[in-house]
């Protein structure tokens, strides 16, 4: 086995105190410099950051190819154990010595050496049963889970409430908020968000529920904050290939853009897709996501498609820093289509503001999102994800095709090939595969799709190739 490098042994860092965890949800590319968006270790390594389990270098930079010691997978482990018990971690120094103080037993040790003080909460600690919450808009509410772990030792209560992330209170659901009580061995709760079933096709939308306030000696657990999507249900909310409407359908040109923080604007695309008939207008938005107004100037307004129109752009200026504080991210909108246009399934979109300082950004990578998409549907569209990953520089395009395998193309689904073109900022394109349906008793039948050829100054990375199954 390869020894690990000098550099490898501060990945996971010293200092055992539980990292301030960050927002549920929370993605490594958006944390590190160095983690290339859509990886596939990407949200893995998001999670376990907010968790607390594992941490960084000192500069910002994760190390995703570096490699771990048997020590440091102790600290991990024991991370975890505290993670999934309640206990709380606490450092004394940032020496990378350590000895363990429990109720059994104290190890004396200098004073150059730190104490951690590893102890159980028997009255547990309060977190979500996950990160993302979805509800149907017709389903009228939406049930959260509250668990209580660690300990259930006494009476404990915590309060809960939603706050607007794309959704708007009062028109796409009802602003929740209370105390959840938990009796003496009870480990579970729930709240109910309302959820208004409205007529605009406005894309799916977003709403964060909050955890704060513990009392009767419970803690804060993580996640302690979540994110609920509402699904719409009117036309353009993704589940199907959007509609065609001869006065129009608004997207954006991507699912998600990338701007380095030095290079000062993006353009922003949006497209009318299916027809151009008539004057039509789109409202759009942009929002924090982990980016604030310090790393950007917030762009709202209404676009105006004449007849005839297909396209538009929008500015949004990026703001240099000198920090290193990782990739922060921007919500993008659209909403309230008039002249009897809709919205289309790519409604919403984020912009990724690249930390310069930390990461290199050129003309990007191209890859498959997975090598595997095994839950084809007889009647329903395939989504292939294709994401441009290290910098999206410049235009750059990729040709894409469906090989036959068990599964025919005209029988079993609808043969699709082209070549993919990126603008400059776009990292991430949809590919729409439609699956046929039949009535034969089929077994489960394959397909494979590929990306190749790419043209611009950009690579190709492993997975380019995928297996499509069908159910």
């Amino acid at each position: 086995m390869k020894r690990p490098n000098s550099a490898s042994l501060i990945l996971f860092g010293f200092s055992l105190g539980l990292i301030t965890t960050t927002n549920a949800g929370t993605l490594g590319s958006a944390v590190f410099g160095d983690v290339p968006s859509g990886t596939y270790y990407d949200s893995a390594v998001g999670d376990m950051y907010a968790a607390g389990i594992i941490t960084g270098y000192s500069d910002g930079r994760f190390g995703p190819n570096d490699y771990v010691t048997r020590g440091q997978v102790a600290i991990m482990m024991q991370r975890f154990k505290a993670h999934l018990t309640g206990q709380t971690i606490q450092v004394s120094s940032s020496s990378r010595s350590r000895r363990v103080v429990s109720s059994s037993s104290v190890a004396t040790t200098s004073s150059s050496t730190p104490v951690v003080d590893t102890t159980i909460n028997n009255a547990g600690a309060f977190r979500f049963t996950t990160g993302s919450y979805k509800a149907d808009e017709s389903k009228g509410t939406a049930t959260i889970n509250v668990i209580r772990y660690g300990g259930n030792t006494g009476t404990v209560t915590v309060k809960y409430k939603t706050e607007n992330e794309t959704a708007t209170s009062g028109s796409d659901y009802d602003h929740t908020e209370g105390i959840l009580t938990f009796a003496d061995g009870k480990t579970s709760g729930s709240f109910v968000v309302p959820i208004t079933d409205d007529s605009e096709s406005e894309g799916n939308e977003t709403v964060f529920v909050k955890l704060s306030s513990p009392g009767g000696g419970g803690q804060l657990g993580s996640p302690d904050t979540a994110t609920l999507t509402i699904v719409d249900n009117d036309a353009g909310d993704g589940s199907e290939i959007d509609a065609s409407n001869i006065n129009g359908v608004f997207i954006f040109s991507a699912s998600e853009y990338q701007v380095a923080e030095d290079m000062g604007s993006i353009e922003i695309v949006i497209d009318r897709t299916s027809g151009a008939t008539g004057t039509a207008t789109v409202k759009f938005a942009t929002s924090n996501g982990t980016a604030d107004s310090s790393y950007y100037d917030q762009n709202i307004g209404t676009l105006t498609f004449d007849d005839g129109e297909t396209s538009k752009k929008i500015t949004i200026t990026i703001k240099d820093n000198t920090k290193n504080n990782g990739n922060k991210t921007i919500n993008l909108k659209l909403s309230l289509p008039t002249g009897n246009a809709t919205l289309g399934s790519q409604s919403i979109s984020t912009l990724i503001i690249v930390d310069n300082e930390i990461s290199s950004f050129d003309n990007g990578n191209l890859r498959l999102s997975s090598d595997n998409y095994p839950n084809g549907s007889e009647g329903n569209p395939l989504v292939i994800t294709i994401d441009r990953v290290g910098g999206s520089r410049g235009k750059v395009t990729v040709d894409y095709e469906s090989v036959n395998g068990q599964a025919r193309a005209g029988d079993d689904y609808t043969a699709t090939s082209g070549t993919l073109s990126f603008e400059e900022g776009e990292s991430q394109k949809l590919i729409i595969i439609p699956i046929l349906r039949d009535t034969r008793d089929d077994p489960r039948e394959t397909f494979r799709f590929k990306i190749s050829n790419p043209i611009g100054g950009a690579t190709l990375m492993s997975p380019s190739e995928a297996i499509v199954t069908i159910q």
